[in-house]
């Protein structure tokens, strides 16, 4: 075992050390906005910190999940990949869910709070609302698959399709 060197606890209270790179931790571009990943995990964040407060604070919760579920469906709003509009889908979903709450504990929230007690009674509501959008975007993605109608846009060769001439 290697003796401590003084560096090492002089280390925790200066910070001009020598041998570090001086990186930020949440690595931002200097020359535009965050990337579409950063907007993607933050709602999820926000959105969980919602449905952990449903029990507690209506209108809170509700806030939370329309804010963080609709910043991650918009952030997967110019997916190129049928899954990723799909899971935006199942997002959107979720912050209609949180806007429903949110006008609810604004308008009733007598019925508001006696619907969510009866839904926290017989449901895990944290886990339903936290993995929701994922069993959401799965169906509408096997769906679309399983129903696609616009199958006879393939091009051959990259030529116009014969029956629509798209």
């Amino acid at each position: 075992m290697a003796p401590r060197s003084p560096r090492d606890v002089i280390e925790y209270f200066d910070d001009n050390s020598e041998h570090e790179d001086e990186t930020a931790f949440f690595p931002v571009r200097p020359d535009g906005p965050p990337d579409a990943w950063s907007f993607f995990w933050g709602g999820i964040l926000i959105g969980l910190a919602g449905a952990g407060l449903v029990t507690l604070t209506h209108w809170l919760a509700g806030l939370l999940i329309f804010a963080g579920y609709g910043m991650t469906a918009a952030s997967l709003r110019g997916s190129r990949t049928r899954f990723g509009r799909a899971l935006g889908f199942g997002y959107a979903l979720l912050a209609c869910v949180g806007a429903a709450m949110l006008l609810g504990a604004m308008f009733s929230p007598n019925v508001t709070a006696s619907v969510i007690a009866a839904v926290a009674a017989h449901h895990v509501v944290f886990l339903s609302l936290a993995t929701l959008a994922w069993p959401i975007a799965i169906l509408k993605y096997v769906f679309g698959l399983a129903f696609r109608r616009n199958h006879h846009h393939r091009r051959l060769a990259g030529g116009p399709c014969e029956k629509c001439g798209r």
